[in-house]
């Protein structure tokens, strides 16, 4: 069986948590409840501690000191490397300019763009809504085209609905841009 990849939304959202400051399991547990992060991604205790090892064997990560409040078992604090900070940054710019099915891996990107400078989040976010503008609009023009040669609706749903999600995407990608190109919007990132 090949190895499982490295990156995956839970990767991702634990290596932009030790970005923001070193962190015990329950702490980035608790931070993601806090968030609502962990109504999108779905994750049991027991995904952390299979993947921090695996963190921490790419050189991701490394184990800092282990801490005790009070009666409470001892926690393993854990910091994100050099290597782990650029290898975040990377997966950041994949998953905002990756493709539009990526719905997963674009939310956890979402989470964590403040890790990226604001103008690398705006041109990223706008280089996704030209790709975008052209997905829709060729497919727009194949959903017009199979009506025109008989198709029947009912028959393209399958193709009706996805359009009709990206559009939206690309709704809110583009208001989502624009927000951000205000100078008045905060921005707590590099």
């Amino acid at each position: 069986m090949p190895p499982r990849p490295l990156r995956s939304p839970l990767t991702v959202a634990v290596l932009g948590l030790l970005a923001e400051r070193a962190r015990h399991v329950y702490d980035m547990r608790t931070a993601m409840r806090e968030r609502g992060h962990d109504r999108t991604l779905k994750i049991k205790n027991a995904s952390f501690y299979d993947v921090l090892p695996r963190l921490s064997g790419a050189g991701l990560i490394s184990e800092g000191e282990t801490v005790r409040d009070g009666a409470r078992p001892e926690r393993t604090v854990h910091r994100i490397t050099e290597a782990g900070a650029a290898t975040l940054r990377e997966w950041l710019r994949d998953l905002l300019d990756g493709p539009e099915d990526d719905t997963p891996g674009f939310t956890v990107a979402l989470m964590f763009i403040s890790a990226l400078p604001k103008a690398e989040v705006i041109a990223l976010l706008d280089h996704r809504a030209a790709r975008m503008e052209r997905h829709v609009a060729e497919t727009g023009q194949a959903l017009d085209a199979a009506v025109r040669d008989g198709r029947a609706p009912v028959s393209l749903a399958d193709h009706a609905f996805p359009q009709a999600l990206r559009r939206a995407e690309l709704d809110w990608v583009r208001s989502f841009t624009a927000q951000l190109r205000d100078p008045a919007t905060y921005w707590p990132g590099p």
